[in-house]
């Protein structure tokens, strides 16, 4: 199998055997992975910039996959077949990422499972994907050159509702309470009274006490 980073590797022990298609592939390390391992048997890997697309197609040149993961050069999904059941979401804005999923909801009929790493918007990431007739199965954090990722798995169920603090914080995140959860907030909370103690607007001041108050009623 591939080398994979931690955070890769996270998102690969979420993937389920099914067809799968990797939005924002870059190198194709992960879809690699996943064959390698046995996991998937047929793939795609999306990319939409030029560079990162001709390291994609090397990558599979020269490990022999292209029967295997199909390289597509895309802004998204609307390129992808109908039968498609998994759809990895990493290392993009997640404002990126709600506005592929509006773009072709169609694409989404027949996905049984979305696996999400997004770099920012999370909160909003939780909140469309979950209104879509999905439901968070599965949550991680990990941390990599002191940034924290939060890796959350989606699969197709009747509509959940979760609350603000489930959104914010994810649900499984903040009942399982894992030592780089902790990590996170504790030292944002330090962070924050940083901050406090510098001359701020009294709106942005009012905003990070509310923000540490809802940190420490998850701890």
């Amino acid at each position: 199998m591939s080398y994979l980073s931690k955070r890769l590797q996270t998102i690969h022990d979420m993937v389920p055997n099914s067809i799968t298609a990797d939005i924002g592939s870059d190198h194709g390390k992960l879809m690699i992975a996943l064959f390698r391992s046995g996991t998937i048997s047929k793939g795609y890997a999306i990319e939409n910039k030029k560079g990162p697309y001709q390291r994609l197609v090397r990558a599979l040149e020269q490990e022999d996959l292209f029967d295997h993961i199909i390289p597509l050069f895309s802004d998204g999904v609307e390129d992808l077949p109908a039968h498609l059941k998994t759809i990895i979401y990493a290392g993009m804005g997640g404002e990126n990422i709600i506005d592929i999923l509006e773009k072709h909801p169609n694409k989404l009929k027949l996905v049984q499972t979305i696996i999400v790493d997004a770099h920012g918007a999370i909160m909003k990431v939780r909140e469309k994907i979950s209104s879509l007739g999905f439901v968070i199965a599965d949550e991680k954090m990990v941390k990599e050159e002191d940034q924290y990722y939060e890796i959350i798995k989606f699969i197709r169920a009747d509509i959940a509702t979760y609350n603000d603090k489930d959104l914010e914080f994810g649900p499984i995140l903040r009942n399982e309470k894992s030592a780089v959860f902790k990590e996170k907030y504790i030292s944002r909370i330090h962070a924050i009274d940083e901050l406090l103690t510098k001359d701020l607007p009294v709106q942005r001041i009012n905003e990070l006490k509310e923000e540490k108050h809802r940190i420490e009623g998850i701890l």
